[in-house]
């Protein structure tokens, strides 16, 4: 595989170009057209000449608020980018979304057996973008997909586009299929969190109202001073608001105002979601990134595609270089800022903002282990500002920690485990995955208590905790429900591994020394995940089943 990238000036430059790199004789061409110029008719006729003089290249194209090539950021330039593969096919199409649109006619004309990636470009002001990558994830859950939503400079028009036509409510796909094509897809946020967590409790769709019962505006006025509604939104883009989405912290940043001194996002919040303000934590990614840097490079790559928000161009202007030049260091880049970036691999399927996204494609499995990373030479922030950065980081880890976290044993609190629940039966249900859960009774706990006192009791609930915590998997969830009873998420556990667990757990409690109390025992209820399921009825099973242990003399388990 190789990677062309190049800005477009005329025809004659372009011709000199594809000469050039001799472009005309290669099989497999992949192109795509980035362009700052908001004008439908001159993106197709960009799209239209290329076509003309490489009529076997797959065109996609899209307006941007500003362009990547090859380690630099473009402004008012459209960006060409020209992968030529040797193994890899490519399949193309524009979808207008209206109501004659399904996402099962992407399956029917683009899929393959062997297709590794999806690139999607989709305009960036009307179509449901959130909705589009749910749909797609749903009949491609094992393809990587990378891309993002069109763009332009003040949220007017966009556009995408190939050689034929245009939409400014659609989306154009291009796949990439092959049993030698190596992918890696992965983002940067780097925002830091700051303050409390706070509970959307009006919302419809991107349009947000209130937080914890309070409009919005007076969130941002209230943490962040009366003068932040001098200039909205653009006041309050640099401190966009982070939301959990099950595996990954996706950030939500202002783009208009709306009705009843609401703000709309680029992207959905729903009600009962927690949020928290967050800022650029530039100083730590400019620390980290050395380190960054290294684990990337053990990665196959001989192109690299960035779709990065335009939000966060604008936040970090020259700073964002240091994200790109990791890119470049390795191998060529090109790509666009994007009114919210597509991402999914794994379990991850989310329309992102203010982060940069990167794909990585190779068709040859040799790593770039010798590759340097490429200084950008910008100055860092003053130290006073670096140190006030890490103050509030620290401040609000540990702010978060008190909140979700069991003061005695450290575990998770009850609260904490109630979200908890709620997003894995929302995983389980999208995934189709499995997991199980687990109630634990410590055996006439009230005796140690009554016998040995209040401090004593304390101390067995901890090494308790400890046991719980120790052996378990990291990916669960272990949390104390109230007094002597603690729950655990198990991930991805069906019946037979859970009773494997608890038979575990009984050994592990068994030779614990609970000293001066001679021995400690539990009762265990467990059940796990069915179609269906919300977080009371799961729960209603474990409870009657430790019920059951209890009752038939504990110091045993009952599946539910």
């Amino acid at each position: 595989m190789r990677s062309y990238n190049t800005t477009y000036t005329d025809e004659k430059e372009l011709d000199n170009f594809i000469y050039k790199h001799k472009l005309e004789k290669e099989e497999n061409l992949f192109v795509q057209i980035f362009s700052s110029v908001i004008d439908a008719n001159y993106c197709v006729d960009v799209a239209k000449s290329i076509k003309e003089k490489l009529p076997q290249a797959e065109i996609i194209g899209t307006t941007t608020s500003g362009g990547i090539c090859s380690g630099k950021m473009y402004g008012n330039t459209t960006i060409l980018s020209f992968s030529v593969f040797t193994h890899t096919s490519i399949k193309s199409k524009l979808y207008q979304i209206n109501n004659n649109f399904s996402v099962e006619n992407i399956q029917k004309e683009l899929l393959l057996d062997n297709t590794k990636a999806m690139i999607i470009f989709s305009d960036g002001l009307k179509s449901d973008a959130e909705l589009l990558i749910k749909e797609i994830c749903a009949i491609a859950p094992e393809i990587v997909i990378a891309g993002g939503r069109a763009a332009d400079k003040a949220f007017e028009q966009t556009y995408i586009f190939t050689e034929n036509e245009y939409s400014d409510n659609g989306c154009v796909i291009a796949t990439l299929s092959s049993e030698n094509l190596l992918v890696h897809s992965d983002y940067i946020l780097k925002w830091t969190p700051i303050g409390k967590e706070m509970i959307v409790t009006k919302v419809d769709g991107p349009i947000l109202y209130e937080l914890d019962g309070i409009p919005i505006l007076e969130i941002y006025k209230k943490y962040l001073g009366d003068d932040i509604v001098k200039n909205l939104p653009s006041s309050c883009i640099p401190f966009p608001l982070l939301v959990n989405k099950e595996s990954v912290v996706v950030a939500r940043a202002p783009i208009t105002l709306a009705k009843e001194n609401a703000f709309m996002y680029a992207g959905k919040f729903e009600l009962g979601e927690k949020v928290r303000l967050s800022f650029a934590n530039i100083e730590e990614w400019t620390v980290n990134q050395h380190e960054y840097f290294e684990e990337i490079k053990s990665k196959a790559a001989e192109a690299a595609y960035i779709y990065s928000c335009a939000a966060r161009k604008a936040l970090l202007g020259d700073k964002l270089m240091d994200e790109i030049n990791i890119l470049e260091s390795l191998v060529p880049t090109t790509g666009f800022f994007t009114f919210g970036e597509y991402f999914y691999q794994g379990e991850i399927a989310e329309l992102l903002n203010v982060t940069t996204t990167f794909i990585l494609l190779s068709e040859s499995d040799k790593p770039q282990k010798d590759k340097k990373l490429i200084e950008t030479g910008i100055e860092d922030f003053d130290p006073i500002k670096k140190a006030l950065s890490n103050l509030v980081k620290v401040a609000t880890q540990e702010l978060e920690h008190l909140s979700t976290h069991d003061s005695l044993t450290s575990l998770y609190n009850r609260r904490e485990y109630l979200q908890r629940i709620k997003q894995k039966i929302k995983s389980a249900q999208r995934y189709t995955t499995e997991f199980g859960l687990i109630i634990i009774d410590i055996d006439f706990f009230k005796l140690v208590n009554d016998n040995y006192g209040h401090d004593v009791g304390d101390e067995v609930l901890r090494r308790f905790a400890k046991v719980l915590r120790d052996n378990v998997r990291e990916d669960d969830i272990v949390a104390r429900w109230g007094g002597e009873e603690f729950v655990i998420i198990a991930d991805h556990t069906g019946k037979e591994d859970l009773i494997h667990l608890v038979e575990n757990l009984q050994r592990k409690i068994a030779k614990v020394s609970f000293s001066p109390v001679p021995k400690i025992t539990a009762s265990f209820g467990l059940t796990t995940y069915k179609d269906g399921d919300n977080s009371e009825e799961i729960f209603k099973r474990i409870d009657n089943a430790l019920y059951v242990a209890k009752n038939n003399g504990r110091d045993q388990y009952v599946l539910g």
